[in-house]
């Protein structure tokens, strides 16, 4: 079971940094080159799209995962193995998952209630700036916790259960 788990939050840990990735180094460096009203459009469209059963089991599922193997690999006793998946845990569910849930959501929400027919060319560039640059940057701090709490989770697979 523990091995089981184990291996559970690492790959939803890698699904979500991975996507993090991708999108830090192809989707906003394509965005940054789209007019205001087409970026909008597409960026309200992607943050309709992602809320989908694939997305959701591995960003909910990791760190519930994450959490639940720190548990397990923490009894009877710390290990170095255990350590690395608290870390990894606690970057991720903050750097990540908190990230996320406390400032990118609120960004999408606010972007979502924007309507885009009839704003004036200087509604739209507002609209974007105030939502592109905060999105942004807390987009590289989640996908930096994400890529870090992935690394923490190989090197936790990579451990022998030896005492520290």
């Amino acid at each position: 079971m523990k091995t089981i788990i184990l291996a559970l939050a690492t790959i939803t840990t890698a699904l979500v940094a991975g996507l993090f990735y991708a999108f830090a180094v192809s989707v906003n460096i394509a965005f940054a080159t789209l007019p205001d009203a087409a970026y909008i459009s597409a960026t309200q469209a992607i943050n309709v799209a992602i809320v989908n059963p694939a997305f959701l089991v591995s960003f909910l599922g990791a760190p519930v995962l994450l959490i639940w193997a720190s548990w397990l690999h923490a009894r009877p006793a710390f290990t170095r193995r255990s350590w690395y998946i608290l870390a990894a845990a606690i970057i991720f569910v903050t750097g990540s998952f908190g990230v996320t849930a406390l400032v990118n959501i609120p960004l999408n929400d606010q972007l979502a209630a924007f309507t885009i027919e009839g704003a004036s060319t200087a509604e739209l560039h507002h609209m974007r700036e105030a939502f592109a640059i905060p999105w942004n940057n807390w987009h590289l701090v989640r996908t930096f916790a994400g890529i870090v709490a992935l690394v923490l989770m190989v090197m936790a697979c990579l451990q022998r259960d030896i005492k520290s």
